[in-house]
């Protein structure tokens, strides 16, 4: 069964549709590479082909993996936990801290569970009950990702590569400096001998 040009066209709309939900990832960098895609492919007769970029995408749409480019390195989030909320607990309690009464009447403070980890995250970042319970689960899947995936989480992927930035950064500083002080051996001595 060959899929047809058109189911691979919707197949990268339902793509670009799971890009506004995407939470750890660039969504600029992936709507544009869909979108790259979609133009390449809009055209495509071969049925060979058309076979393969919808497989092509498919695989992308279910395994919910991603590669985030950062330059020359890349973040795998293929780790990266789901939350289901039927392991989650979630309570909704009084906010303290600035903002008077407004803040410390309402329930807008989103404490959640997870229930078999045990791993509690309470989050009290805006007045807003929906944007603390969505920023509550950022955080919960972070924590999750750095419990379950240690040297693999998308944290300590962020550090290896900041710390390679870092290294590649002070040996083009190193060398540099060694050129300079090259250049200024050379120079100065070449002027002391006339």
């Amino acid at each position: 069964m060959n899929p047809c040009s058109r189911k691979v066209l919707m197949l990268y709309r339902d793509l670009l549709r799971y890009s506004k939900n995407l939470q750890l990832s660039d969504k600029e960098y992936f709507m544009n590479r869909i979108k790259d895609e979609f133009k390449r492919n809009k055209p495509l007769e071969n049925p060979d082909e058309i076979e393969f970029q919808y497989k092509k995408g498919i695989t992308l749409l279910k395994n919910k993996r991603i590669l985030i480019l950062l330059k020359k390195y890349t973040l795998d989030l293929s780790k990266v936990p789901t939350l289901n909320e039927n392991d989650l607990k979630e309570q909704f309690v009084h906010g303290s801290g600035p903002g008077g009464q407004s803040v410390n009447r309402t329930l807008n403070c989103v404490v959640l569970t997870h229930k078999l980890s045990g791993i509690v995250v309470k989050c009290h970042e805006s007045r807003s009950l929906e944007k603390n319970r969505k920023k509550a689960r950022e955080i919960l899947v972070r924590k999750l990702d750095n419990a379950m995936n240690g040297e693999d989480s998308i944290e300590n992927q962020k550090k290896i590569i900041d710390r390679n930035r870092r290294n590649t950064y002070e040996l083009k500083r190193k060398k540099l400096n060694e050129l300079k002080e090259k250049w200024k051996k050379r120079e100065f001595s070449d002027n002391d001998k006339e």
